[in-house]
């Protein structure tokens, strides 16, 4: 019985810790929309415009995204539990997205209700 507990417990941690993301995960390689994002599966059309077609991020608060050909940008945060990321350019506007990390080279945007980005979701992976 104490092994399902410790098992149980392995688990949740494990799920926790994999949804977490920082700035060093997203540092390195260009982040691609290869899919769109629903209930839970990687499927359809990318829909996360300006970031489908690539986000190189430079460090902590600098991504170059390749849809304007300049750089935007960005901060993480949480927020009710979730995990936030707000994408920031003075001439296009602003973009907010939970999100989450699949595994080291995937990670899922989803639009906040709040934001010009409700609706919207993409699946990326790391090139």
């Amino acid at each position: 019985m104490k092994r399902i507990y410790i098992l149980v417990f392995l688990l949740f941690f494990l799920t926790a810790c994999g949804q977490h993301v920082t700035e060093e995960d997203l540092i390195g390689g260009i982040w691609v929309a290869t899919a769109g994002y629903k209930d839970g599966e990687a499927k359809g059309e990318p829909n996360c415009f300006p970031l489908e077609e690539g986000n190189k991020f430079k460090n902590g608060d600098t991504v170059y995204n390749a849809t304007f050909d300049r750089d935007f940008e960005y901060w993480l945060y949480e927020y009710k539990g979730n995990h936030e990321i707000h994408f920031e350019d003075s001439n296009p506007g602003e973009y907010n997205y939970q999100i989450k990390k699949i595994s080291d080279d995937e990670i899922v945007l989803q639009g906040l209700d709040y934001s010009t980005s409700k609706g919207r979701a993409c699946y990326l992976e790391r090139k």
